[in-house]
């Protein structure tokens, strides 16, 4: 099997752990770029990859076509499964779009993008809304607060048991700390598959560009989208009710809101035993506010090695996480 074979094989392995079969056209996008493969240089066109699909007979021993979706063989009831996940992400849709609409009038917010399985179009029902949300610089806590006590006053914020369509705001950056540090194949593809639903013009280019070390991962990212069908535009009055609100905290009184709130926020999360559970990871200071103590992280990339391996390409199994607790 070539390099290009293995990439093919290497992807579709890895949404098969996630239950979702691809069209050519996502396993052009998401491409595996595997570091046991040094004969592929340069980004895949569409039609090496059509090619292959349709021609390798070794690819074939592996892989299974059906209506247009690749799928590992004998695993063609998750065509049924993605058919049914996608009515329900677009159901889930229709709600994010609805809600993340008013977030423009939260101070300081400045993205607000889906992420998980939502934006993978690969939500079971009883999936939540996970967000990531870029703030201004220096005011990370302050845009955390007024966004989560929103959330939580029109009764969509995920908490305790509540978890079915409901908001979880588990990450913030901000606009001059756009790199996500945390290199792994599962975060490439997540952060790939990021959602700007909502963004001052240009933020999720230049959260692209902060995140090269994806093509690490990915032949073909980032490619670079004019617009998304999910996208909503800025409402001008959303927008002058949020700089008014800027205008009044961009002062000495607003630098002393964000210094208390950091102490109070910082003092519960301490406090949280989640936060030093280990497989996951919680991270909170000035410039990144991350809280997954409960990632899948570790046991999606094992079951994708575990898989790689058992198909018979060991070398190829070896992903390792992007540094979670211990």
């Amino acid at each position: 099997m070539n390099s290009l074979e293995k990439s093919i094989l290497s992807t579709l392995v890895y949404y098969d752990v996630l239950g979702c079969p691809l069209t050519n056209w996502e396993i052009f996008k998401y491409l595996n770029k595997l570091s046991e493969v040094t004969t592929i240089r340069s980004r895949t066109s569409i039609f090496s990859i059509l090619s292959v699909l349709d021609n390798s007979s070794e690819l074939a021993k592996f892989i299974s076509k059906k209506n247009g979706i690749y799928f590992l063989k004998g695993r063609q009831k998750i065509i049924k499964q993605r058919i049914e996940r996608q009515i329900i992400s677009d159901k889930k849709w229709k709600k994010a779009r609805r809600v993340i609409r008013f977030l423009q009038l939260i101070p300081y917010i400045r993205m607000v993008a889906v992420s998980g399985s939502l934006a993978m179009n690969n939500a079971k029902e009883e999936s939540d809304i996970d967000l990531l949300i870029i703030t201004k610089s220096d005011r990370i806590w302050t845009c955390r607060i007024f966004t989560t006590l929103f959330i939580h006053l029109i009764g969509q914020r995920r908490h305790s048991d509540l978890t079915k369509n409901r908001f979880c705001l588990n990450h913030y950056i901000t606009d001059q700390s756009l790199s996500i540090p945390w290199k792994s194949l599962y975060n490439a593809q997540t952060y790939a598959h990021l959602v700007p639903v909502w963004q001052k013009r240009g933020m999720y280019k230049k959260f692209q560009k902060a995140n090269s070390w994806i093509n690490d991962y990915l032949f073909n990212y980032p490619i670079i989208e004019k617009g998304y069908l999910t996208t909503i535009k800025s409402v001008y009055f959303f927008g002058v009710i949020r700089r008014f609100r800027e205008n009044f905290f961009n002062t000495w009184f607003g630098n002393v809101l964000e210094y208390f709130l950091r102490k109070i926020q910082e003092r519960k999360i301490r406090k949280e035993p989640l936060t030093y559970k280990s497989g996951g990871r919680v991270i909170f200071n000035d410039k990144q506010l991350e809280f997954h103590p409960d990632s899948p992280e570790n046991k999606i990339l094992e079951k994708y090695n575990n898989k790689m391996k058992k198909l018979g390409f060991k070398e190829l199994g070896m992903e390792k996480d992007s540094g979670l607790t211990i």
